[in-house]
């Protein structure tokens, strides 16, 4: 990993241009229940007017610095990802000018080839959503966190059972996707290896007139690629049903709990609303994690 690092240095810049962009960002989503929650229980049930409309026209405030800083860090994101992937892919193509005989034959050409081509732009990827949704997500789960501890400590219990629930969900489903996603790629070396050699000595093949062979053996690298995909995103798809689940469940916990505390006065309801949407955030940022 501090290989993989050392190829964003040349784009620092753009790297903490892009975390300073989503802090900007997740503040401004995290006051808005807030917010929402003082028009409800400040003004619109008192009738003040004034309050209503400054407090809305600073919700709309945050909603633009959001929409900006959004944009500016999928800019600089996508910029640093770009470099990044080009110096990786540079990097890649002259370790190889130093490969013998033998090392270009233990990785197979098909190998290198999907090296330097896919598995780089599935880092590019990688980096990319890593600068948005792996700093978005620690950052949204704890200034959640502290708003919904700050608004209701007692309340905020419901979050000891939920969270580590989810967690163990989603450690269960992580543990069991990746060896699928292994698998997945040698089939994709395999595919790989087939289309290589087919296009590389098709002189060949219309020769000895093998283009049934040919196609025969790439359906059944393809086939088994389709296959190991498949396995692999049958696991993964359970992820947004299992977050859901317990979504559900920590909204129903909070009315249920939170209910008795507004019947007895100890909350309002427009804060148990604000307290849902925390929660929300909470179980949504462990999910951009997961994924």
């Amino acid at each position: 990993m501090r290989k993989l690092i050392s190829y964003l240095a040349p784009y620092k810049k753009s790297v903490m241009i892009a975390v300073a962009f989503m802090l900007l960002d997740v503040v401004c989503e995290v006051v808005q229940p807030t917010l929402m929650s003082d028009i409800v229980g400040r003004g619109i049930q008192t009738g003040n007017i004034p309050f209503i409309l400054g407090v809305g026209a600073l919700m709309i405030l945050f909603a633009l610095l959001a929409i900006v800083a959004g944009f500016g860090n999928a800019r600089h994101s996508a910029r640093a990802g770009v470099g990044f992937a080009a110096g990786l892919r540079r990097g890649l193509f002259e370790k190889v000018q130093t490969f013998s005989f033998k090392n270009i034959d233990d990785f197979s050409t098909a190998s290198l080839a999907t090296r330097l081509t896919n598995d780089v732009t599935l880092l590019q990827n990688a980096g990319i959503m890593s600068l948005r949704l792996m700093i978005r997500a620690p950052l949204m789960f704890v200034f959640a966190m502290i708003m919904a501890l700050r608004m209701n400590a007692r309340l905020a219990v419901v979050l000891v059972v939920i969270i580590p629930t989810l967690l163990l969900a989603l450690g269960f489903i992580i543990k069991t996707a990746l060896p699928l996603f292994n698998q997945m790629q040698a089939r994709m070396d395999a595919l790989n290896g087939s289309v290589r050699e087919n296009l590389t000595n098709v002189r060949v093949v219309k020769s000895f007139v093998q283009q049934d062979y040919e196609k025969r053996k790439f359906k059944s690298a393809n086939d088994a690629l389709t296959g190991a995909s498949l396995r692999a995103m049958n696991v993964v798809i359970f992820n947004m049903p299992v977050m859901m689940l317990v979504m559900n469940l920590a909204t129903v916990s909070v009315i249920w709990f939170g209910g008795g505390q507004v019947i007895r006065g100890e909350l309002q309801a427009a804060e148990m609303v604000a307290f849902i949407n925390y929660i929300f955030q909470i179980l949504m940022s462990l999910m951009m994690l997961s994924m």
